[in-house]
């Protein structure tokens, strides 16, 4: 994490100030804690990772996903290529979402960063600038430090909920979110959390699969009912996007066999 980035963190409990901990004054932090002023909880910097959240400490549907996605870092980037494949390709399947985003040289918080795959065909742009990702899966954020780290990049990385980000508000010119959103425990929750962060005049841009294929996923993998045994809602998230937002926009992505198997919803703070 780079020493700079502590201006832009906050406990995402009370959303106070925090306090780092390190043994050395080096631009980027490897190891260390951050301390909440007002709860004085501690969050610890591993392998430059920040860590706010544990496995342990999730609850229904995020729990489940983080396991999965735990298991599912070993072999993601292949299934990635497969899946795409018929839809003309992981560039062409991700670029459709991602030319939708206001490049201008800010802040791009990737919510959901996974192992970082969209990261190379963001870092093509030459308006790119500052990226940070948070993802809730450990496993997935380690396979992302380590590409990162050999393609020579400047990401900062955050194991954390999307629906409680350790940030602060209005400290993003863009924000994106590919894949999961769908099976969030909190789906309103998570894009009001989006909003948050985001500066005022920036785009937010959230695309999943479609709720067709959703439910066929949710079937397969026992995810269509919550533990508490209430219906997980998997159609498009629209309906929970603030009516104070501007340019909202939902379009089908991903086509094959005259169907689309995803959607992207794009919205514009305002001003």
């Amino acid at each position: 994490m780079k020493r700079s980035t502590l201006e832009l963190l906050c406990c995402p409990n009370c959303q106070a100030a925090l306090s780092l901990r390190d043994e050395c004054g080096d631009e980027t932090v490897d190891e260390g804690d951050l301390l909440c002023l007002h709860c004085e909880r501690s969050f610890l910097i591993r392998n430059g990772i920040t860590h706010f959240i544990s496995l342990q400490e999730l609850e229904g549907l995020n729990r489940r996903f983080a396991r999965f996605y735990n298991w599912f870092s070993h072999f993601g980037a292949i299934f990635g290529k497969m899946l795409f494949l018929p839809m003309g390709g992981e560039r062409k399947a991700r670029k459709v979402i991602l030319d939708r985003l206001d490049l201008n040289g800010g802040r791009l918080l990737e919510v959901s960063i996974g192992a970082g795959d969209n990261l190379p065909y963001l870092f093509e742009s030459p308006t790119m600038g500052e990226v940070y990702g948070l993802d809730i899966s450990a496993a997935q954020l380690a396979r992302c430090r380590n590409f990162v780290a050999k393609r020579g990049w400047s990401v900062d990385l955050f194991l954390g909920m999307a629906e409680v980000l350790p940030f602060k508000s209005e400290s993003f010119d863009s924000v994106l979110h590919i894949g999961g959103i769908n099976f969030f425990s909190e789906k309103k929750k998570a894009i009001n959390e989006m909003i948050r962060v985001a500066r005022p005049g920036s785009k937010i841009v959230i695309a999943d699969e479609s709720e067709r294929l959703a439910k066929l996923i949710a079937r397969i993998g026992g995810f269509s009912r919550s533990r508490q045994g209430r219906k997980v809602d998997m159609s498009v998230p629209v309906h929970l996007v603030p009516d104070t937002m501007e340019e909202i926009r939902v379009d089908g992505i991903w086509k094959m066999h005259g169907q689309y198997h995803g959607y992207c919803l794009e919205f514009r703070k305002p001003a």
